[in-house]
């Protein structure tokens, strides 16, 4: 153990940073850069921010799953609703997953604006994630056990002052580690002039994923910052199409794989033909390509998931459905199309299109807005009204985000 943490002392011994091969990836990342832009011109950019909201709880309920924690979709958006459950563990689990999605949020607010450069790499950018997800856990939840049964607090924002093995991974000395960090940000700063091809920092997308990893700077959250790290880079370059696709789907569907290859990567070099730094370049070309597939298998799910027509005949149905269960007026319909195809639409548009009076309309609005399937907005003298889509919609527009036995509990306990 000594030796492997005197090994770990230096940040040479994480390298390569990037990966060698023969194009492949290269093509993966212009294959990637293709299938993101096709999603991001499926449909304005109003409703893509609403639906992105959407998402952000898939993201979190994925990014979780991966952790071992399986919450509920309906648990999720209970939370959301300051509906918190008796069981102490349940409502952590509730704490987490909102946690993540508000994080995830402000990463996005904070890496758009473009008044304050963000970049994702630097070491209070991290800090600050790991800072931001676990100030919203409860002592519970910071508390770490280690294998000897040991119990250590976890500081939010706060670099290790431990040493760590994580399977059969010793990560760097924390007495050294904060050199390695330091490497990491100056390596994958996207801003660097070393990084001026759009191709290899999507490439280093991927390669910083796992070094992260490996380095393990924290004493626990690492997983959940990685992820939120990866995500950062992706919004950091215009590559989360407003937030449309998510890394952590593709990730959790393929969990085994997915610390299958983080393992691998962890390996040393493997002979002269393995490249030339300490680990291997063939198990973090292999990394890579998983990684890049992983994301392109997502962006091309989303696509699929997102075409217009398909999506209009699922609102139709939803809207049967909730007319049927005497939810809605037929004419609600014509609204929530209207809003998905424009974004929003102003009050005497909403009237137009129902054909009903003032006060007919906004008995129909305010169940719309009741039901988060709307957002009012006055703007100027109009009353304008939004694409929204609670997380109880996601099954009837949007099939498979969830694992089919969420969606059908979704589905019964109804909007």
């Amino acid at each position: 153990m000594n030796k492997a943490f005197e090994f770990h002392t230096d940040p040479s011994s994480m390298e390569p940073l990037f990966p060698s091969d023969n194009g492949e990836l290269e093509a993966l990342s212009l294959e990637l850069t293709e299938s993101i832009a096709r999603l991001s011109g499926s449909m304005n950019l109003t409703t893509r921010r609403a639906i992105a909201e959407l998402l952000r709880p898939m993201n979190s309920y994925y990014s979780n799953l991966i952790e071992g924690h399986d919450t509920h979709p309906i648990d999720i958006n209970r939370a959301l609703n300051n509906d918190y459950s008796g069981d102490p563990t349940k409502r952590d689990r509730q704490h987490e997953a909102q946690a993540h999605i508000e994080v995830h949020r402000s990463i996005f607010e904070e890496i758009k604006d473009v008044s304050n450069p963000v970049i994702p790499s630097s070491v209070d950018f991290l800090k600050r994630m790991h800072r931001d997800f676990y100030s919203h856990l409860s002592e519970e939840m910071k508390t770490v056990r280690s294998k000897d049964g040991s119990e250590r607090k976890v500081i939010p924002g706060e670099l290790r002052d431990c040493e760590v093995e994580v399977g059969k991974h010793v990560a760097p000395s924390h007495e050294s580690f904060p050199r390695f960090m330091d490497r990491f940000e100056v390596f994958y700063d996207p801003t660097s002039t070393a990084n001026s091809s759009k191709l290899k920092r999507i490439i280093s997308i991927a390669a910083s994923h796992h070094r992260l990893a490996w380095i393990h700077p924290f004493v626990d959250g690492n997983g959940r910052v990685v992820r939120l790290f990866s995500d950062a880079s992706f919004m950091y370059d215009n590559l989360d199409a407003d937030g449309l696709w998510s890394i952590s789907r593709g990730l959790a569907r393929t969990h085994d794989e997915y610390y299958s290859m983080l393992a691998n990567a962890d390996l040393p070099r493997m002979g002269n033909h393995d490249g030339r730094g300490n680990l291997s370049n063939a198990m973090l070309v292999d990394f890579c390509k998983y990684f890049l597939r992983t994301a392109i298998d997502q962006t091309k799910f989303m696509y699929a998931a997102l075409d217009t027509d398909n999506i209009l005949t699922r609102l139709n149905t939803f809207c049967d459905a909730m007319v049927a269960r005497g939810k809605f007026k037929t004419e609600m319909r014509y609204i929530l199309i209207d809003v998905f195809l424009k974004g929003k639409i102003s009050k005497p548009d909403a009237m137009r299109i129902t054909n009903t009076s003032d006060k007919t309309l906004k008995n129909m609005t305010d169940a719309l807005t009741e039901m988060g399937l709307i957002t009012p907005k006055k703007e100027s003298i109009l009353m304008m009204y939004y694409a929204a889509y609670p997380i109880l919609i996601s099954p009837w527009l949007f099939p498979g985000l969830y694992p089919t036995s969420k969606e059908s509990d979704m589905m019964e306990l109804g909007i």
